[in-house]
């Protein structure tokens, strides 16, 4: 697995694909990935080979050939690039502020009085507090 220094953000439509292949256990053919991805929007294989494989580059996924179809399967954890993401949100859009983002969710409704509430259940519980 790459490690988490090393990652980088990827495009929208790169994204995609990787949820894709982090929601299956099993290994996944182009064909299979391609399937999966319609569901939302059609997709041009060959594009789709072209993003498949610039992800391989970028270390994100690997490959093997089985036949005439080709697997991938993933070289980044799912969780390390959430933290990668959540990390840049929360430093371009809230200046590395929790209590700014929590805010900002609450006062525009995105978030509710009960999730706060989990949020401070959370906090206690992994600072071993009171739960």
């Amino acid at each position: 697995m790459k490690k988490k220094e090393e990652l980088s953000r990827l495009p929208d439509t790169e994204l995609e694909i990787m949820k894709v292949v982090w929601n299956n256990e099993n290994n996944l053919s182009t064909s299979e990935i391609k399937e999966q991805l319609e569901i939302k929007r059609a997709w041009n294989i060959s594009a789709l080979q072209t993003l498949l494989n610039r992800l391989i580059e970028r270390g994100f996924l690997q490959s093997y050939k089985e036949g005439k179809n080709r697997f991938y399967i993933a070289s980044v954890e799912e969780a390390s690039y959430l933290a990668l993401e959540n990390r840049l949100f929360l430093n371009k859009v809230n200046n590395n502020s929790l209590t700014k983002l929590v805010a900002s969710l609450y006062d525009s409704r995105a978030i509710s009085e009960n999730d706060l509430d989990e949020l401070a259940a959370y906090i206690r519980c992994k600072t071993g507090g009171e739960g």
